[in-house]
C-alpha cells in the first residue's frame, strides 16, 4: 500500500500550491490508502520520510489527522522539525485534531516556542491555528 500511496501523492508535489483536484479528490483518495496501512507500511514510510521533499511531506500532512492509529502522531512529530514555515503550520493544523496527551514536556515546549515565533508574523489564518494549537498545548 505504500507504493500505491507514494504514486497517488507523488503526481502533486510539483506544485508549491496545490490543485483543486488534490482538494477536491486527491487527497479524499490519498487518505483512504492510508487507512488501508499496515504496520509494515507505516515503517517503511516512516524509514522514507527523510528522502522525501518538503512538497511530497506536506501533501501528507494534509492528509493526517483523522485516521485514529498510533503512527499519526508520530509521522507528524518527525516531519515538525523544519524549517519550512509552511510545512510547520501544515503539520500544527493537522496536531490539533490529535490527542496529545502523550507529549513530553520537552516536546510540548519546543512545539510552544516554535509556535509561538510563527505567530508573531502569521496571517490572520494561520493566527487562528497556531493560536488553537497553543491553548491546546497549555
Amino acid at each position: 500500500m505504500y507504493k500505491i500511496f507514494d504514486n497517488c501523492i507523488s503526481d502533486f508535489i510539483y506544485e508549491r500550491e496545490a490543485s483543486d483536484y488534490w482538494y477536491d479528490c486527491a487527497i479524499l483518495e490519498s487518505t483512504k490508502i492510508l487507512k488501508q496501512f499496515n504496520d509494515n507500511d507505516w515503517l517503511l514510510l516512516l524509514s522514507n520520510l527523510k528522502d522525501k521533499s518538503i512538497f511530497w511531506k506536506k501533501r501528507l500532512i494534509e492528509c493526517l489527522g483523522d485516521l485514529h492509529n498510533k503512527y499519526e502522531l508520530e509521522v507528524i512529530l518527525d516531519i515538525i522539525d523544519t524549517s519550512d514555515e509552511d510545512l510547520f503550520v501544515s503539520c500544527v493544523d493537522s496536531l490539533r485534531l490529535l490527542d496529545l496527551t502523550s507529549l513530553n514536556n520537552l516536546q510540548k515546549e519546543k512545539l510552544l516556542l516554535k509556535s509561538q515565533v510563527c505567530l508573531k508574523k502569521a496571517s490572520p489564518p494561520v493566527k487562528l491555528v497556531l493560536e488553537e494549537i497553543i491553548k491546546k498545548l497549555m
